[in-house]
């Protein structure tokens, strides 16, 4: 009787030890240190980074873009077929179970895309399935969507977050799933403190097997130098948005991994093409030789790499050949073209920009310079971010800067809202109306051939590069530290990530 006390005795001792000292039996729990609070849990209603980052871990999509290679992959589908350029005929994966213990199924992709469409429900991205015509489920795991006419960017479409899959029921037991997220995801919802955080922890029914993790938290920490100490003192596992100058700071310290990536969002000069003189290619072209991209790229702190094309090398349709047309810095070249252009003497202008971030103003300061050197005399106009988005939209500006994140990773959804003359005066800030590009641009968008559309795509890229339809500065470096016991963390292109293969130790 003794010795079986002992026995039970020293299993509990055992027990306890090995869960405070980090063993086998503790629970894994990472802790995400966030700049920002989400605005809500539901994919549908939401188009904020924060509140994509959270909803990633417990919702899923159709399709998805491979991390390295960038193509795209089944998700929730298997497979589709395209019988014709209006049709898409979708293949489920069977056997998934929703966090509420219901089934993944047609019916609950149909009950998603429609209330995405719904326009009393007022989907901020409802514009990622406008062109579907119809949804009929043909079987438990077959459906099939029509479009009104071809959209090339369809399946890019459905990789996008806010595509993801919702559960019905969880719907119509409670509302809009602003605060009671219910997806198939790897992490189910536990709770929300809200200013502080959210905690998910592991659903142990997921179709691709139980994630490493218990549990997950998404700390809310506004305060960048705040992220920081709390990474170096093991209060959080791991951050992004990391300004440059805790760089050095984070990557002399042992305990701690950064892990650098190209990605897709790039930041451009661009002008008003309904003002003179920036009608005019030969004053454009003559900008392009006085600005000295690589100077720009020496106050970046490696947060930014070259590339001359409006697709970068991250996104789908860019094509190596495009670096071949970037204009070389050359003053000469650029006085000679003013002059050619009528203007021997340059003249003024007005270089606007915003003080949203550091490096707008600080890259408007170093092109002032550089192009005053040909002749321009550019005085700097800075705003914030909303009075200057005003003034963007309804053409206000002359030389002007801002960038594009492009969420899809596909050239369509770049060149088209930003530089098709249909979106003058919306996304087209630059009211940018050139038949030639139009035409090339669509060509991109009504065919389904993803191998036909990439050399569209480049095609387009070649125009308006040439063109000089806007001027890219650099494109984005993105950057993620953790500690050196995390391990599987790994940065899409588009800055974004997912937890289930993570691991701490």
């Amino acid at each position: 009787m003794k010795l079986k006390r002992f026995v039970v005795l020293v299993t509990v001792f055992a027990t306890m030890f090995l869960g405070m000292t980090g063993g086998v039996l503790a629970k894994k729990v990472l802790t995400y240190g966030q700049a920002a609070e989400v605005a809500g849990l539901s994919p549908i209603l939401t188009n904020d980074s924060a509140s994509s980052a959270a909803n990633a871990q417990m919702y899923e999509t159709l399709f998805t873009r491979n991390p390295v290679n960038n193509m795209i992959e089944p998700k929730l589908a298997l497979s589709y077929e395209t019988p014709d350029d209006l049709t898409w005929v979708i293949h489920l994966r069977k056997g998934v179970k929703f966090h509420d213990g219901t089934d993944f199924d047609a019916h609950a992709v149909k009950f998603t895309f429609e209330r995405l469409l719904d326009p009393e429900v007022a989907a901020p991205r409802a514009s990622l399935l406008a062109s579907i015509a119809s949804i009929e489920v043909i079987d438990d795991f077959t459906l099939e969507l029509k479009t009104h006419d071809p959209d090339g960017l369809f399946l890019a479409n459905l990789t996008h977050d806010n595509s993801a899959i919702v559960s019905p029921a969880a719907v119509e037991k409670y509302g809009n799933l602003m605060k009671n997220p219910v997806g198939t995801g790897p992490f189910r919802f536990k709770q929300m403190v809200s200013g502080d955080s959210i905690t998910m922890e592991r659903f142990d029914g997921y179709w691709g097997g139980p994630a490493k993790l218990d549990e997950i938290v998404f700390r809310v920490i506004p305060e960048a130098a705040t992220r920081v100490a709390m990474l170096e003192t093991g209060e959080v596992d791991f951050i992004d948005s990391i300004p440059g100058e805790q760089l050095p700071r984070l990557e002399a310290n042992p305990d701690i991994r950064v892990v650098k990536s190209r990605g897709t969002p790039v930041r451009y000069l661009s002008f008003n093409f309904e003002k003179e003189p920036w009608d005019n290619l030969l004053v454009r072209q003559a900008v392009a030789h006085a600005v000295n991209i690589d100077d720009i790229l020496l106050t970046m702190d490696g947060l930014g790499y070259k590339s001359i094309g409006v697709v970068g090398p991250m996104v789908f349709g860019y094509k190596p050949e495009i670096e071949e047309l970037a204009f070389p810095y050359d003053l000469e070249k650029g006085k000679e073209l003013l002059a050619e252009a009528g203007f021997p003497n340059g003249f003024k202008t007005v270089l606007w920009t915003t003080n949203s971030s550091e490096d707008y103003v600080r890259n408007a300061q170093i092109i002032q310079a550089q192009i005053k050197k040909i002749g321009i005399d550019a005085e700097i106009k800075i705003l914030d971010w909303a009075a200057y988005l005003d003034a963007t939209l309804v053409g206000d500006t002359d030389m002007f800067l801002l960038g594009w994140s492009n969420l899809t990773q596909d050239g369509g959804g770049c060149v088209f809202p930003n530089l098709h003359s249909s979106n003058a005066g919306s996304s087209n800030r630059s009211y940018y109306k050139n038949p030639e590009a139009d035409k090339l641009i669509e060509a991109t968008m009504i065919t389904t051939d993803q191998a036909e559309r990439l050399e569209l795509l480049h095609a387009a890229n070649e125009y308006l590069t040439k063109d000089i339809a806007w001027l890219s500065l650099w494109h984005q470096v993105n950057i993620i530290a953790m500690r050196t016991n995390v391990s599987g963390l790994q940065m899409s292109p588009v800055a974004d990530w997912e937890l289930y293969p993570v691991d701490i130790n």
